[in-house]
């Protein structure tokens, strides 16, 4: 039986859609549609039938389903159990990513381990934290990092991550700085919506803590999105304190409410199998615990959005609007 085949059918099982597995696992979608047909006509059974827009599997599909995972974990259990009694760390590295931050953290940390490990490949799939929950499609990875909501059982914790509140300095220069934290009431947010619903922001400082969902112009779930039109003005938000950095550095975001700030949540890394390691994925971990470490020097570029001059927020136009930068 075709192994490939099985995969393609595996992917298309779980998306739901030829075009949405094509786009996921960047395949051609003739190839996926070539490798189905295939495999229907060796099995001599119809595997999906549409509904609507999607995809649905037919009875002989649920079947196989099963079947196809469990011939095809076997598979990668053999390859890395021979891969693990290997020395080189080489070859292709499969790493499935939570797409909260892109390049301001996985890209960026992914340049810096190919500068140490030329000899490895990187295939990098972000994906929404709500299709992480799929444990089938962590299974394609060699290693997948997440930003955790809070279990982070069966995975490495790499670092953990506080929130806090930013503001651009023309917003506050046009709505004032809260004293305090009841101040909150009187302003806009932009604000997170995570798979379970809109993000109030939940806020410590020693013994205190509140919670407060203010009126919002702008939804995303995207920190970039919301750091774009904190930026560029929008309103207060709350974001990862590592990831505002470089706006904070060069005077785009200031930090609103300072000692205050969220539970902290665990940057993680998680593998299909501890028992079978391979060198290629050893390594990746080795070098994430050290990037998080303390004293970590990164050269490369990083990334940040930049505020140049602008008349207010929504009405930016021309070469004046808010941009990304490149800084390195």
């Amino acid at each position: 039986m075709d192994f490939q085949a099985l995969d393609c059918f595996i992917k298309v099982a779980e998306a739901h859609s030829l075009s949405a597995a094509a786009r996921l696992h960047d395949l051609p979608k003739s190839t996926i549609s070539l490798k189905l047909r295939q495999l229907e006509e060796q099995l001599g059974a119809e595997l999906f039938t549409r509904q609507g827009k999607q995809l649905e599997l037919t009875d002989s599909g649920r079947v196989l389903l099963e079947r196809a995972r469990r011939i095809l974990a076997l598979c990668d259990d053999t390859a890395a159990a021979v891969a693990s009694v290997q020395d080189e760390a080489a070859g292709v590295l499969r790493i499935g990513a939570t797409g909260e931050f892109g390049t301001a953290l996985n890209a960026q940390m992914l340049n810096a381990f190919r500068a140490a490990y030329p000899r490895i490949q990187l295939d990098l799939v972000f994906f929404s934290p709500s299709l992480f929950l799929d444990l089938s499609r962590q299974r394609a990875f060699d290693a997948v990092l997440s930003f955790d909501e809070g279990d982070a059982k069966g995975a490495e914790v790499l670092t953990e991550v506080s929130h806090a509140l930013f503001a651009s300095p023309r917003y506050l220069a046009e709505h004032g700085m809260p004293g305090d934290t009841d101040a909150l009431a009187s302003h806009r947010g932009v604000l997170y919506r995570a798979p379970e619903g809109v993000q109030p922001w939940r806020l410590k400082k020693g013994k205190r803590s509140v919670e407060h969902l203010p009126p919002a112009d702008i939804v995303a779930n995207d920190y970039w999105t919301l750091k774009y039109f904190a930026v560029a003005g929008a309103g207060i938000v709350q974001l990862p304190e590592f990831f505002t950095e470089l706006e904070c550095r060069e005077g785009h975001l200031v930090p609103v409410l300072p000692g205050w700030s969220s539970d902290a949540r665990p940057i993680t890394i998680r593998v299909p199998d501890p028992r079978y390691v391979a060198p290629k994925t050893r390594a990746f971990i080795g070098f994430c615990k050290d990037y998080f470490q303390p004293g970590f020097v990164f050269a490369g570029p990083r990334y940040y959005v930049e505020a140049l001059d602008v008349p207010s927020a929504g009405t930016a136009t021309g070469p004046d609007r808010p941009r990304t930068g490149v800084s390195s």
